[in-house]
């Protein structure tokens, strides 16, 4: 990785052919320094996912193209977290704010737990059960969260003292994001979910951030079914959607 004024150059080498060079969320573009990294490390591909849709035009004028899917969410609800807890529960809807307080009376409890193996596991299993995903992601959680270290949380709700939902969640310039969530089909008929995503909105506040993000909700300029659901439930706490520009890519020769 390559790092720059504030942004960061992801790198990845390949033997024989060359590079891919994936540049995420950038607040400024500095093609000059995208061209010096490409020939460089010999780059037969870059990916920029822009943060406005400004970007959008001098993307085209360097050669980029549309791609047909982005690689981070293109859509997202951002709640305001300098906001008073009693204001973002008020703006939630109310069928939310009724299943956060049923939660709290189904002897469910909430902890900031360390155990990322276990929450690692657990997210695999439901998500085995719920999504027939059998890729394992197991290692790809755990490196996360030891690189993120002191800026990561892990939400367990527990029932019984067997663990229901929970979420990783991550804090970066004031930000905290929703990046990993799962839950177990007792945890959502106790309404687990919705009670660990107001505990990591109480979380990420109580940490000083300014923004949650939700992490990616359906977007109809790249439709995912399977994305509807869950946005369902994270448009519910309230806050403002928010929409990027999606991915943009260029190929070169690395020579």
């Amino acid at each position: 990785m390559d790092r720059k004024n504030g942004v960061n150059y992801y790198i990845k080498k390949f033997p024989l052919i060359g590079s891919f060079i994936k540049i995420q969320r950038p607040e400024k573009i500095v093609y000059q320094h995208i061209d010096v990294l490409a020939v460089k490390h010999k780059a037969f591909q870059i990916i920029i996912e822009p943060k406005k849709s400004t970007h959008y035009s001098q993307l085209i004028a360097h050669n980029f193209r549309s791609s047909k899917s982005p690689y981070l969410p293109s859509k997202t609800v951002h709640i305001d977290l300098t906001k008073s807890e009693k204001l973002l529960l008020k703006e939630m809807h109310h069928k939310t704010r009724y299943n956060i307080k049923k939660s709290h009376n189904s002897l469910l409890t909430t902890h900031n737990s360390k155990g990322i193996q276990s929450f690692a596991n657990f997210w695999q299993d439901c998500a085995r059960k719920q999504r027939n995903m059998y890729l394992s992601q197991i290692k790809d959680i755990i490196e996360i969260y030891r690189a993120f270290g002191k800026n990561a949380d892990i939400i367990s709700v527990l029932h019984s003292n067997e663990l229901v939902a929970g979420i990783l969640l991550l804090h970066s310039d004031n930000i905290s994001y929703y990046m990993y969530a799962a839950a177990s089909d007792s945890g959502k008929r106790l309404f687990a979910p919705t009670l660990a995503a107001w505990e990591a909105i109480r979380t990420a506040k109580k940490r000083g951030s300014e923004l949650f993000d939700f992490e990616g909700i359906y977007d109809e300029r790249f439709p995912l079914k399977s994305w509807k659901g869950f946005t369902r439930f994270k448009k519910s706490f309230g806050g403002d959607e928010i929409e990027y520009p999606g991915a943009f890519t260029k190929f070169r020769i690395p020579l």
